[in-house]
């Protein structure tokens, strides 16, 4: 049985027993969360109702979905909550049991786990470096033809940060439709670039589920907290499958006080936004890196250097105490990049000042 790749960002206390540093003083630009971290309105109500954890949660996060279809203007009966994304990524193939799927990489390693789990074969649809992995659109749907029973598009992309248009995802999603292809767009990352999101098209579109997280832009990673937005239909089928109380209490109301929290969420755009372009600039001015351009909250870079690859820059500055993320594991990739976190300016200085001293 092959083992199934799990391999992630953000494993603090692994990497500081491993160089024998405190976990304090490691910097994580391996896991891709907000750097202003969770809204502190959100970070009280957690404090105050720390009694909640005495009782049992809602069965399925009925106050949260309800906050949830007032942010985002979706009926209540088109979205399910789940324990982060990852828990519906796994539900999906369970409830539809695709046989073929096909998937844009590099990208998310989830997804091939979670299909191989339910026996589906999956192809990859590879994006170019050369194209700094824009999505081809046409191209993309002329290797659906109706040979597909599902598609995995990450928009923006991970690792990449490279978004597809609203109007391309919605073009393909309706061509798939008449394949029978059923249509999974991951925008764990369209915080930052809301007004791209296809959300409102999934409620119409019985081929089309939308994948939200709530742990990366909300800065609560450790809370788990994720939904999918689709048809009624599509909804009620997964709702069959899915298991009750797998949302806790405190990430319940952490998750409904983040959505009420609207200076936080225009704050953390404004300030991401500045730094990620002054991290890129910095990370361009280092001659044997390439960092491709980003609409998200982290980088995605290629070494230039022949005699380095990411394994061994990733022990280098880890030694530093700077945590990055190495590629090697996305498929698509290679040894050769890594990703980064954006995160506040001293921290982004510091990540710049350890790859200058690289030789």
């Amino acid at each position: 049985m092959r083992k199934l790749n799990h391999t992630h960002g953000g494993n603090i206390t692994e990497i500081s027993k491993r160089y024998d540093l405190r976990a304090e003083d490691v910097i994580d630009f391996s896991a891709s969360i907000n750097p202003l971290e969770m809204s502190k309105k959100a970070r009280q109500i957690v404090i105050d109702g720390l009694d909640s954890v005495l009782h049992y949660p809602e069965q399925f996060a009925e106050t949260l979905t309800s906050q949830i279809s007032d942010f985002h203007g979706i009926p209540e009966e088109c979205i399910l909550a789940g324990n982060g994304s990852t828990e519906l990524i796994y539900l999906i193939p369970r409830v539809f049991k695709p046989k073929k799927a096909l998937m844009v990489i590099p990208t998310f390693s989830e997804y091939r786990s979670a299909l191989e789990l339910v026996g589906c074969n999956t192809d990859t649809f590879l994006l170019s470096e050369e194209n700094g992995f824009k999505l081809e659109v046409e191209r993309l749907i002329g290797a659906l033809e109706g040979k597909y029973d599902i598609l995995y598009i990450c928009n923006p992309g991970n690792p990449t940060g490279a978004l597809v248009s609203k109007d391309a995802i919605l073009e393909i999603v309706d061509k798939a439709s008449n394949y029978g292809t059923l249509s999974i767009v991951d925008e764990a990352f369209i915080d930052f670039v809301e007004d791209e999101s296809v959300k409102k098209a999934a409620i119409e579109r019985p081929n089309l589920i939308v994948l939200r997280s709530m742990t990366k832009f909300f800065g609560i990673p450790g809370m788990r907290v994720g939904f999918a937005i689709s048809s009624k239909e599509n909804i009620d089928r997964m709702m069959v499958y899915k298991e009750p109380w797998s949302i806790n209490s405190l990430g319940s109301i952490a998750a409904i006080e983040s959505l009420k929290d609207t200076g936080y969420m225009e704050e953390s755009r404004r300030f991401v936004e500045k730094e990620r372009d002054h991290l890129f600039s910095s990370l361009a001015d280092i001659r044997w890196l390439k960092p491709f351009p980003s609409v998200a909250n982290y980088i995605l870079a290629r070494i230039k250097n022949g005699g380095l690859d990411a394994d061994m820059l990733f022990d280098i500055l880890a030694k530093k105490g700077l945590l990055i993320r190495s590629c090697t594991s996305f498929e698509g990739l290679g040894n050769r990049f890594f990703r980064v976190a954006v995160r506040k300016r001293e921290e982004n200085e510091r990540l710049a000042n350890g790859l200058r001293q690289v030789q």
